[in-house]
């Protein structure tokens, strides 16, 4: 392999150096918020979520029956208003 010992090292330099040639600008550092958690549910948790909201649980409770991050669980809540598959509740996600 030349003077590389591993094909890690070669793919190493190789990358560095079409970095070098084709990257004029640097990169802007990317933020993604909410990375951590998981946001992909199945059509049955979907279903499950809006069969206890519709029980008027509320959001930590629904979170805490099925298993979720408040948050995982109040990005769904949002989603599914925005798309008008569940009701609006006076006080929002906390009631």
């Amino acid at each position: 392999m030349g003077k590389f010992e591993t094909a890690e090292q070669l793919e190493n330099y190789t990358m560095a150096q079409q970095t070098k040639k084709y990257m004029k600008k640097e990169r802007q550092k990317l933020y993604i918020p909410l990375e951590k958690y998981d946001l992909v549910f199945s059509d049955k948790e979907v279903n499950y979520m809006k069969t206890l909201w519709r029980e008027n649980k509320s959001l930590v409770e629904i979170a805490k029956e099925m298993g979720r991050h408040e948050m995982e669980i109040a990005v769904l809540i949002m989603d599914q208003g925005d798309r008008k598959r569940i009701n609006k509740r006076s006080m929002g996600l906390g009631a």
